[in-house]
């Protein structure tokens, strides 16, 4: 463990951090596993809407982003 404050401190935003994108990235695979079991528009708007958030965060790269939603899109038409 860290024994200087600020050494300290950004370890307990780490975690704080940690936590707040490990539930971005899981509502993100929650949308588009609720798009796969019913594809239709609305849930395919959610989905590319949580993708998009994911990529505005840089929990995931830009390209992983838009490879995403045409994956989804594709099966959706």
């Amino acid at each position: 463990m860290a024994n200087i404050k600020s050494a300290i401190k950004r370890a307990e935003l780490n975690t704080a951090a940690n936590v707040r994108n490990s539930e971005q990235k899981s509502a993100m695979r929650t949308a588009i596993k609720k798009f796969e079991a019913a594809p239709t528009e609305d849930t395919l708007k959610a989905a590319s809407s949580a993708i998009d958030k994911a990529a505005t965060k840089g929990l995931i790269h830009a390209n992983k982003a838009s490879r995403d939603k045409s994956r989804l899109a594709a099966k959706l038409g």
